[in-house]
């Protein structure tokens, strides 16, 4: 099974805590299609939305959307990135999502900077997810200081599109 992002970004606040019949008819396409939904990343606003599947293919869940009448910004395929040391809890008091794109790609050495970074700025990485052509990188992170993250970023040159404080929304 690969893993599967969908990102989601709406004018009116998103609402999966009550979903709706739409949902539903995603989950139910996906089932009939062997994925299975992992859990999602609500941004505190509710206007931004990360949904993680498990499925044969990005294809699937895409047709899965479609033909449910779900919407959708991007959907990739992505590898997950996670620490050696047993993964740190979620504090939902704290997590935080970095979002970055880079055409030249997110390689293992930039990574491994990034990684340290994250020590120096006593940020708990919980884990990540890089697509599979390595240009894009979601991180979730055990901070509340997300201007020590963007300025951890900024010192290393490395890019990042959105730093948000995340509700975590499992099955």
């Amino acid at each position: 099974m690969a893993i599967i992002i969908v990102e989601t970004l709406s004018d009116t606040p998103l609402t999966p805590d009550e979903p709706t019949d739409v949902d539903f008819r995603i989950l139910n396409c996906l089932q009939e299609r062997n994925g299975t939904w992992r859990y999602s990343l609500l941004s505190r606003d509710r206007h931004r939305m990360l949904c993680t599947f498990d499925s044969p293919d990005a294809e699937s869940v895409r047709e899965s959307y479609r033909k449910a009448g779900g919407f959708f910004n991007r959907i990739w395929t992505g590898e997950h990135l996670s620490p050696v040391e047993p993964l740190a809890n979620r504090q939902m008091n704290a997590l935080m999502i970095v979002e970055s794109f880079s055409s030249s790609g997110f390689s293992d050495p930039w990574w491994h900077k990034l990684l340290s970074s994250y020590v120096e700025q006593e940020t708990d990485w919980i884990q990540s997810y890089r697509s599979l052509d390595q240009s894009r990188l979601v991180c979730e992170l055990n901070t509340a200081n997300s201007e020590a993250i963007a300025n951890a970023y900024d010192q290393l040159a490395f890019p990042y599109d959105r730093i948000w404080p995340a509700i975590l929304i499992q099955p």
